[in-house]
């Protein structure tokens, strides 16, 4: 199997979103067998809008700044294509609810303040799970499965920030918990059904 990652995590990109200089960022892991393309920050207008938005209620102190870890997130549905952007702060989730679309490729950013720890896993349609990603603070990750199957399942860890998150699935609806947790699983294994929309709170 052939999985894809793009990342992207240059100084420049954190400066154009946060208006801050990001700290030193470990690199995640690399993906195997990593194929071309274009980096993404280029077609990403909403997400930009979206930290301008939030740097505009000004930045945290350093007594709240805890409240600041902040992870935006954007899926790409097989037939509506890029979906709304939307940051864990906010209302409303991404992907299509009730149009029976699949989601086949998504994008994770993670504020620059606070150093939140942010890790990602997708399990496939087909596939079976990928690699876990880093995306350090300031930094952001496109995964695409490279071979045309469609995400099932979403594993969100952290080390210093519990998250709350659901997943749209196919022909069940909404599936997820009211309780905020440092490691989970949102969508579905081993039912053959796939993805259309996921929310994550923090």
């Amino acid at each position: 199997m052939r999985f894809r990652a793009l990342t992207a995590v240059s100084a420049l990109t954190a400066l154009a979103l946060l208006g801050a200089v990001p700290t030193a960022q470990a690199a995640g892991p690399s993906a195997p067998a990593a194929s071309g393309g274009t980096a993404f920050e280029k077609s990403i207008p909403d997400v930009a809008q979206a930290m301008d938005a939030a740097r505009a209620e000004g930045a945290p102190s350093i007594a709240d700044a805890t409240q600041w870890r902040q992870v935006c997130f954007q899926a790409h549905s097989r037939s509506a294509g890029w979906t709304s952007t939307v940051c864990s702060d906010q209302p409303g989730f991404t992907g299509t609810e009730g149009h029976n679309d699949p989601i086949d490729r998504l994008r994770f950013w993670v504020n620059t303040v606070a150093a939140m720890d942010f890790n990602v896993q997708v399990h496939w349609a087909n596939d079976g799970e990928g690699w876990e990603y880093h995306v350090p603070p300031g930094g952001s990750i496109e995964l695409d499965n490279g071979n045309g199957n469609v995400v099932e399942a979403i594993h969100l860890r952290s080390t210093n920030e519990p998250m709350k998150a659901a997943a749209h699935v196919k022909n069940v609806g909404w599936k997820g918990t009211n309780l905020f947790a440092y490691d989970q699983w949102i969508g579905s294994i081993g039912e053959n059904r796939w993805m259309e929309a996921f929310w994550i709170d923090i």
